[in-house]
């Protein structure tokens, strides 16, 4: 059957979440949140919530930025930062912490489900079962599903605990890609003891699968870590006791091949891996030291250390800022996690760029109140079908119309001080920002990464007038204007 259809493609990740209950008088004992969104530039706030969060944590924002559901494992809270309708006792087990959740990262994901307008589902394990060599594992993969309308439009759990898979499985690494078709979802686990990668698919039917694949390196335990490449060709896998593992992946069969590995002789207990924008670089954080790997005509090259720990502590506690979890933001920056409970994320600012031209500084994204880790896992929601496959069927286009890209460009605020946030859709390739003032001089260029839909510029110290902003992809475009005032 062939189905004609358009899809505008949204963002549902445009802020995430940290922190505590507001259990300690110290203000800095409180919840946080992150803004990837104008009208303020990318910042983390202070927001008041019940839920302990931890690393095994997922967010989902709507149409209109706004969160309406996060989860930390053991359960989900709604809009009004209350438990979620029904959506306690998520990961039963005796291993879940029911204060904390769960503490594993790259454990839950939240998709929307393809032709069920407002409802998702959440795929998720935990760390729930101990193996014969003493090895923590899970022992399922389920699927909760949660409608957006519910409960007076704050959300709620349809069903929850949906048994996908019951077999001895590694407590992370979980990950998410589009399928070609542009509407269903590619999901990946591994398989414990063994090199089998198991995937099913998320169509607007339920789940297919599992379907089995035997490749790489054996798994046995551990948190491992993946990410997929924005435009999804390529999976990147690492974990503490097997290094790093890339492979190029078929988005219309679902098949990995050409496995690339990387030994990472530094002993580090845990590590987390991040592809760059372009897909270009992959990142392995490894405690007190940051990788970067290139990947050029299909081969894993040598690393460039891009970071050691500078040794900076934040302050009661005192706990180090380590390396920790990676996740690529809408801002096309990637942030990292410090493992310790601490306030501040790292920031590579150019992640498409090799070496130290990267630009990763230490300790410099302030997340307001004490944060145990809590980076979201990010799978491109923007990705569409691959024109022209055999898996391109359905019809359905995501591309952005010219229309719909000077509709979606907005700076705010507007008028500004010569600070303010763009906001544009995303593209699969890189941009470039032009902004030229009323003589027609160019003040200031920069690079757009692909995949990005926020970008801040800074103009301070320009003189008050009109200024314009184009942001060029290739052969299209798109401009707004600004006011500078005094």
């Amino acid at each position: 059957m062939l189905i004609s259809a358009s899809c505008g493609a949204q963002v549902f990740d445009m802020r995430w979440i940290g922190g505590y209950p507001p259990t300690n008088p110290d203000p800095a004992y409180g919840g946080n949140k992150t803004i990837f969104s104008p009208p303020q530039s990318t910042t983390s706030v202070i927001e008041i919530h019940t839920m302990r969060i931890s690393a095994g944590m997922a967010v989902m924002t709507d149409a209109n930025d706004s969160i309406f559901a996060y989860t930390n494992g053991w359960h989900l809270a709604d809009a009004s930062h209350q438990p979620m309708l029904n959506g306690g006792g998520l990961n039963p087990s005796t291993v879940v912490d029911t204060s904390w959740g769960v503490h594993s990262s790259y454990c839950q994901i939240i998709l929307p489900w393809p032709e069920h307008e407002g409802i998702f589902k959440m795929v998720h394990l935990s760390p729930d079962a101990v193996n014969g060599n003493g090895i923590i594992h899970s022992a399922r993969l389920y699927y909760t599903i949660i409608d957006k309308d519910l409960n007076g439009g704050l959300a709620g759990v349809v069903s929850k605990n949906n048994v996908i898979l019951e077999e001895p499985l590694l407590a992370g690494g979980l990950s998410a890609v589009r399928h070609a078709n542009g509407r269903d979802w590619w999901i990946l686990t591994h398989g414990i003891d063994n090199d089998e990668f198991i995937s099913f698919i998320l169509t607007p039917f339920g789940f297919e699968g599992p379907f089995y694949q035997s490749i790489g390196t054996t798994q046995v335990g551990g948190v491992p870590r993946a990410s997929f490449s924005p435009n999804g060709d390529k999976l990147a896998y690492t974990g503490y006791q097997t290094g790093l593992d890339v492979y190029d992946f078929d988005r219309c069969t679902g098949i990995l091949s050409n496995w690339r590995h990387a030994d990472i002789l530094d002993n580090a207990f845990t590590r987390s891996v991040q592809v760059s924008s372009d897909g270009s670089l992959i990142y392995v954080s490894s405690v007190d030291t940051v990788y970067q790997y290139p990947l050029t005509g299909g081969l894993l090259g040598a690393p460039n250390v891009v970071a050691t720990h500078d040794g900076f502590f934040d302050q009661n506690p005192a706990l180090r800022t380590l390396f920790a979890n990676m996740c690529l933001a809408p801002d096309g920056k990637i942030y990292i996690s410090t493992g310790n409970g601490t306030r501040y994320m790292h920031v590579i600012h150019a992640p498409d760029l090799p070496g130290l031209a990267c630009d990763l500084v230490q300790h410099e994204h302030y997340r307001q109140t004490w944060t145990a880790n809590s980076i979201p896992y990010r799978p491109n929601y923007l990705l569409g079908p691959i024109d022209g496959t055999v898996c391109d069927s359905l019809g359905i286009t995501v591309g952005v119309s010219d229309e719909e890209m000077q509709a979606g460009l907005r700076a705010q605020p507007n008028p500004s001080n010569g600070i303010f946030m763009l906001r544009y859709k995303g593209l699969p390739e890189a941009g470039r920002l032009y902004i030229r003032d009323q003589t027609g001089r160019l003040v200031l260029e920069e690079y757009l990464p692909p995949w990005s839909t926020v970008h801040q510029v800074q103009l301070p110290g320009h003189p008050p007038g009109l200024y314009h902003c184009r942001l060029n992809w290739g052969s299209r475009s798109t401009s707004v204007r600004v006011i500078l005032q005094p």
